[in-house]
């Protein structure tokens, strides 16, 4: 395991306190961008999202439920099952874990709510998370919310209850910590992981970076990358680094938390990389549209075309993103389907088709966005900005030399 040096100092050099957290990308069905907590009791780990699209951090308590078997908004179906033990967090077999706390939250993921969870209570302990390339930190006096119930709308017309549905066993939120007066924001409420760096003094200011490192070998591999809490590592992206116009949290209609930016510009490239035409989007819907989230919690990148047949039609895809100053170049960002193929359908297979983690209709910049952009964001200046990444040397950690506290 190699020793990192953001371990609970938080320091990644004399001038810049920063907190490293080591994250992966999975290969398989609803896997997202992660960290691997190592539980402070065993050797055991579980896997934690590493969500941009949502605040609060949660874990399941012992003895968990999730219910599933039908498909209304918040109504118990007839399937129950515990969650399992390896998703599964005891404070109270933790040596550092403070009395759990009450606590009553709802946290609601998915489009239309389909999956709600519920917590009863709150926790402080001291966690390592660590990643496939080796890296490890140790972050202490962390609050995570304790949940007991999951519900999914997921339907189950035969009352068979098998297979049991995938589910996360733990989400950390990653997006701006919201305290406003104003009615259409959705304010901060419960445990946030980077709101609690910044009252322990690990971190300085309520800046981040994410970028994830050359991809692997194989399709199947896990991608290995780092968010940096505090700072942004000037060495892990090629290019520019641009400044791209946010969308304020008062302009979004639905009040979700996040980080989102204007749709981008996609047009379709040529296998031997030439230029090839551009894909017209649809920019009507103003509930969703012309909002595009990022969001490191989701499982694929989602479009809103036009002619969404003409777009099934073709395949490799580059993103262009305005600049926010408008002398300035665009950024663009390519995406080769190697980056959307992270997951087999078993339907998909039996037909001789490869299943591609993209969805139409609104536009996402998900987990396999992450793979090849590099992500900064400055919630004080509520400033936002990408790069091309994919390009550090995979184990490379971060360079601390390289390290500064604002988007240049």
């Amino acid at each position: 395991m190699k020793a990192n040096l953001l371990v609970s100092a938080g320091v990644a050099s004399a001038a810049i306190p920063t907190v490293h957290m080591p994250l992966n990308l999975k290969y398989g069905a609803d896997k997202k961008v992660s960290t691997e907590l190592k539980l402070p009791y065993s050797d055991d780990a579980i896997e934690v999202c590493y969500d941009l699209g949502s605040s609060d951090f949660w874990m399941f308590r012992p003895n968990a439920i999730q219910n599933w078997g039908r498909n209304c908004l918040l109504c118990q179906g007839l399937c129950n099952v515990t969650v399992p033990d390896a998703g599964i967090y005891d404070p109270s077999k933790s040596t550092s874990a403070s009395e759990i706390a009450p606590w009553d939250a709802l946290y609601a993921y998915g489009g239309g709510v389909s999956k709600a969870y519920r917590a009863n209570g709150v926790v402080n302990d001291t966690f390592t998370f660590t990643n496939d390339a080796g890296y490890s930190t140790t972050v202490p006096d962390v609050e995570v919310a304790m949940t007991f119930y999951l519900q999914q709308r997921i339907l189950d017309p035969k009352g068979e209850c098998n297979p049991v549905p995938e589910y996360d066993y733990s989400i950390m939120g990653m997006s701006p910590y919201y305290t406003s007066p104003d009615p259409k924001i959705q304010n901060t409420t419960g445990p946030h992981f980077r709101h609690r760096l910044l009252e322990q003094g690990l971190v300085e200011n309520t800046v981040q970076s994410l970028w994830f490192e050359k991809a692997p070998a194989k399709l199947e591999d896990t991608y290995t990358g780092s968010g940096l809490q505090g700072g942004i590592d000037l060495s892990k992206f090629s290019g520019p680094l641009v400044k791209i116009p946010t969308v304020p949290a008062t302009d979004i209609a639905y009040g979700a938390a996040g980080y989102y930016t204007l749709q981008p510009n996609v047009t379709f490239v040529a296998e031997d990389g030439a230029v090839g035409v551009d894909i017209p989007v649809d920019r009507s819907n103003t509930v969703i549209i012309p909002e595009c989230i990022i969001d490191s919690g989701a499982t694929r990148d989602g479009l809103a075309p036009l002619d969404p047949d003409r777009f099934l039609a073709r395949a490799f895809l580059r993103y262009s993103f305005a600049a926010l100053d408008p002398a300035a170049a665009p950024i663009e960002i390519s995406m080769p389907l190697r980056a959307y193929a992270r997951q087999q359908d078993p339907e998909d297979a039996a037909l001789g088709w490869c299943t591609i983690n993209l969805f139409l209709g609104s536009c996402m910049l998900g987990s396999p966005f992450s793979t090849r952009a590099f992500f900064a964001a400055d919630d004080a200046r509520l400033e936002l900005a990408l790069a091309k990444g994919g390009v550090a040397e995979r184990g490379s950690g971060v360079d601390p030399a390289h390290v500064v506290d604002r988007i240049p």
